[in-house]
């Protein structure tokens, strides 16, 4: 009978000792035998980290980047205009400060005039530019590209304003594509920048009249020399820039600048006169030629290029207000 009641409690104490295992001790043979479940779930919560950085963070940083980045247009130039196209130039210099290191694919910018709230934007033309490396000063510099006029009036407009006024202001918007190494993204870049016009052409000066006792075969039978103010970043090819001339209501006759090409500063420019030959009789008139300070009133007739009349010249010119210049300034 003891045998057999010491095999009983020796099964009985058999129980209570694996109850006794602790719940680490479960909870780690659980985990051996499970451990690639728990390694699978550990790489997917990592590439999920990663992959939020690289589809969100990131674009996110960039997008606020080109928000808070500047640009300054220093230079445009606009020649051999047609009515159609014309061909640009522009220089232009962006600050950043881009926390990776990245570079934009080619894109292309739109231009236009800002609209008015409530009103759609309206490009008038556009301007594509190769991969740009992406730095804290970049410079943007494009030459010679013909370029399509997209929508007439908004040219017009634009035309305007840069003839007319002393300051402009100019959209400029892209959707380029960011590239951080392998990873390629969209951001919106859109900014309005501030540029000095013609402001109306004022303050023209003419010098040294030469009445010629024999015309020229195009009839002109005076010359003068000049000097056109521009103070603006824009160079303008006109063409053949044809004035009406007075002193007050006295009409003179009309006037040509041949092959006229506006630059930045001022420039000198020989002015071919057209005036009523009766006068030329006069000598009181004669003698007023050579007299200090005489105002010219000057009112834009015509600009000619390639045999074509320009109409986004010819009209705000012509409908401007008359320049007047001043003849043998003190």
């Amino acid at each position: 009978m003891s045998d057999k009641g010491d095999k009983i409690e020796t099964i009985e104490n058999a129980g209570p000792a694996e109850l006794q295992a602790t719940r680490g001790q479960r909870f780690k043979r659980h985990c051996g035998r499970r451990w690639w479940i728990y390694l699978i779930a550990t790489l997917l919560v990592i590439l999920a980290v990663v992959l939020g950085i690289i589809f969100g963070a990131i674009p996110k940083i960039a997008q606020n980047s080109v928000n808070d980045s500047t640009l300054q247009v220093d230079a445009i130039a606009i020649t051999n205009p047609s009515n159609e196209r014309f061909t640009l130039s522009m220089n232009s210099t962006a600050h950043s400060h881009s926390p990776v290191s990245a570079h934009f694919s080619p894109q292309t910018f739109e231009m236009y005039l800002p609209p008015a709230d409530g009103q759609q934007i309206v490009p008038f033309m556009t301007l594509s530019v190769g991969r740009l490396d992406i730095k804290d000063t970049l410079t943007i510099n494009v030459s010679d590209v013909v370029t399509e006029i997209l929508d007439k009036p908004a040219y017009d407009d634009f035309s305007s304003q840069v003839l007319k006024n002393e300051k402009l202001s100019l959209g400029i918007r892209s959707n380029p594509e960011v590239n951080v190494g392998a990873i390629k993204f969209k951001v919106d870049y859109q900014k309005t920048v501030e540029l000095m016009g013609l402001n109306g052409l004022k303050g023209i000066k003419l010098f040294n009249p030469e009445v010629l006792e024999t015309p020229m075969e195009d009839g002109t039978n005076m010359v003068t020399d000049g000097i056109i103010p521009n103070p603006s970043s824009f160079t303008l090819q006109v063409g053949d820039l044809t004035v009406d001339i007075s002193v007050g209501p006295q009409p003179l006759g009309w006037s040509v600048v041949k092959d006229l090409t506006l630059y930045p500063g001022d420039n000198h420019v020989k002015i071919y006169n057209h005036i009523n030959p009766r006068l030329l009789d006069v000598p009181i008139f004669v003698a007023s030629l050579q007299a200090p300070n005489t105002n010219i009133t000057l009112t834009a007739n015509s600009t000619v290029f390639n045999g074509e009349h320009i109409s986004w010249l010819e009209k705000p010119l012509h409908e401007a207000p008359p320049v007047i210049a001043i003849l043998n300034p003190q």
